[in-house]
């Protein structure tokens, strides 16, 4: 199935404006709309929390995995 006419280049609405390209910084859909972080948010944990939270959470993962080998 293939179109017989052709649709003219320059189709344009009188009234209406040539749109142009939108500016790189304003391309995102969340442009404007993002809050700061608090200056607090960056020393609420210490370092080493997050990695103690995360060695625990492996360490359960592998104990497991080993035991359902051995069961």
């Amino acid at each position: 199935m293939s179109v017989s006419h052709s649709v003219p280049a320059s189709a344009q609405v009188p009234g209406h404006s040539v749109p142009v390209e939108t500016p790189e910084c304003e391309s995102s859909t969340t442009h404007g709309i993002s809050t700061p972080e608090a200056v607090e948010l960056h020393t609420a944990w210490p370092g080493w929390i997050p990695l103690l939270v995360i060695m625990v959470m492996v360490a359960c993962c592998i104990g497991f995995v080993v035991g359902r080998i051995f069961a």
